[in-house]
């Protein structure tokens, strides 16, 4: 909020001083209050020397704090012969409290400083108002004198419009507008991952009326709220780091929101915002409205009778049945009955929670116990040094000798390695369990080889910091493949947690 706005002078007689202040009494007490210079958010006298610095510093931004309370100013200096020792020096100052944020205000100050230069230069405005007759500078009695000069009123329409909108408007005459508005600085977007799904929550443009962006124009028609950016990616044969952008771009504008992928298997639990969501009926309301199927032909009996609500107390039941131990499908499984009565969306059920943060997903990791005792033994050992401490001689181990068939089946995995990587070739998005592939009429060494590289890829989302969906994407195989390769016992005891 913005406390105070003065302007300051540097006069050839009176020194620095301040010649418009508003709300009055806030740098120069009037003359009631000498004796009560408490009542000033800054005390002039402390701050004088800074506000009117030395021609060498002048024309550019300073911030000083005092008083608890932070002064923003851009002193100007104006060196030519029309006026009293051939220099015009002020500064146009407003003072926020130390804690508050003052990056919305540094453009506002220099926008402001720059302005009335302008007005002093074409003009001279700011010269002529202190030879006006009937002028009251701040502290003198019978101030203000609104009736004479304009800038304590436009000090006075900058501290009420900005405290009140955020934004001001103050014309002078036909050719002198004067516009200032806070801007906010906005939080960076979050990184965008692959398998994130973007979810459009306000319309786009229409491209006829707006220049859009290649990648948004090809992504676009698959942007549903079910698809992730990944398979978003694929379906519209773009490349996955620009589709990441463009998703970014839309979630910085609040075009978009990122979700979680949705599937029978995941895990969610409220959150503590969820208190929010009982107190509040109107969403309450919302959420019957968006989780509501339409009614059909079959199930409505009297199509002139509007479908009933959900009630909210089931609504807040069906939440709180949301547990870390319960997936989705077990759920569904125990309230099928309840969702098909009331025509519950599931998706939307969840989508609905999740957006409005009172309802979260929990993730399902992968740590290697193994990899953790390898890594503490090589640790504890040093890195395979050849030769042992303390030793003249070097410590030699023998190896297997590899046969040719060896050596071709290595040269075949790291083929493979390099093709599935640079996108010679692309697998299905979703191929069929483990087991069942291993049913088709593959050859052994096909097989093996493509099992070989998935496990080596596998192997390194292992560390309990990659998530299934992560996993399942990377890899393109199904959840029900991920979780029989990770108890397949080729990984040793691997330990799987919800976070």
């Amino acid at each position: 909020m913005l406390k105070a706005v003065f302007y300051a002078r540097f006069h050839p007689e009176r020194g620095p001083s301040a010649v418009h202040q508003y709300p009055d009494g806030s740098i120069i007490p009037g003359l009631s209050d000498q004796d009560e210079s408490q009542q000033t958010l800054v005390s002039w006298s402390d701050v004088s020397a800074y506000i009117i610095p030395p021609y060498e510093i002048c024309n550019r931004p300073f911030s000083i704090c005092a008083d608890g309370h932070r002064v923003l100013g851009f002193p100007i200096s104006l060196e030519d012969p029309k006026y009293e020792r051939n220099r015009f020096t002020f500064n146009l100052c407003f003072v926020l409290d130390e804690e508050a944020d003052a990056r919305p205000f540094l453009c506002v100050v220099n926008k402001t400083a720059a302005f009335f230069q302008a007005l002093e230069e074409e003009d001279g405005l700011l010269q002529t108002e202190e030879d006006l007759p009937g002028l009251r500078w701040a502290g003198e009695e019978g101030y203000p004198a609104e009736s004479t000069g304009v800038v304590y009123k436009r000090l006075k329409s900058i501290v009420e419009d900005l405290n009140a909108y955020e934004e001001t408007c103050i014309r002078l005459n036909s050719y002198h507008v004067f516009n200032l508005r806070l801007v906010h600085p906005q939080p960076p977007p979050p990184k965008v991952q692959a398998w994130d799904v973007p979810l459009l929550i306000r319309d786009l443009p229409s491209p006829d009326h707006w220049t859009w962006d290649l990648t948004l124009q090809r992504i676009h028609p698959y942007l549903d709220g079910v698809k992730p950016i990944q398979r978003i990616a694929e379906l519209a044969d773009v490349e996955l780091k620009l589709v990441k952008r463009a998703v970014r771009e839309l979630v910085f504008h609040h075009r978009a929101l990122l979700l979680d992928l949705f599937h029978f298997q995941a895990i969610y639990t409220p959150t503590k915002d969820f208190a929010w969501f009982v107190a509040d009926t109107e969403m309450q309301e919302e959420c019957a409205r968006y989780i509501s199927l339409p009614p059909t032909s079959t199930t409505t009996t009297n199509t002139h009778e509007a479908p009933s609500l959900i009630p909210a107390s089931l609504l807040i039941t069906l939440y709180t049945s949301l547990s870390p131990s319960t997936p989705l499908h077990t759920f569904i499984q125990t309230h099928y009955t309840t969702l098909l009565t009331h025509r519950i969306d599931i998706r939307r059920f969840i989508t609905f929670g999740t957006t409005k943060g009172f309802l979260r997903r929990v993730h399902r990791y992968a740590l290697a116990l193994d990899g953790i005792y390898s890594k503490t033994q090589t640790s504890r050992t040093g890195k395979g040094s050849a030769k042992m401490e303390g030793s003249s001689s070097p410590v030699t181990t023998k190896s297997k000798s590899r046969s040719n068939e060896d050596a071709v089946r290595e040269f075949e995995r790291a083929w493979r390695r390099a093709a599935m990587s640079s996108g010679w070739a692309t697998p299905p998005a979703e191929p069929p369990p483990l087991a069942a592939r291993r049913g088709r009429g593959l050859g052994d060494g096909e097989e093996e080889g493509e099992d070989e590289v998935v496990e080596e890829k596998l192997r390194d989302f292992l560390d309990g910091r990659h998530s299934f969906d992560e996993m399942r994407l990377a890899l393109r195989v199904s959840a029900r493949e991920l979780v029989e390769r990770l108890g397949s016992g080729r990984f040793g005891e691997v330990l799987v947690f919800n976070k």
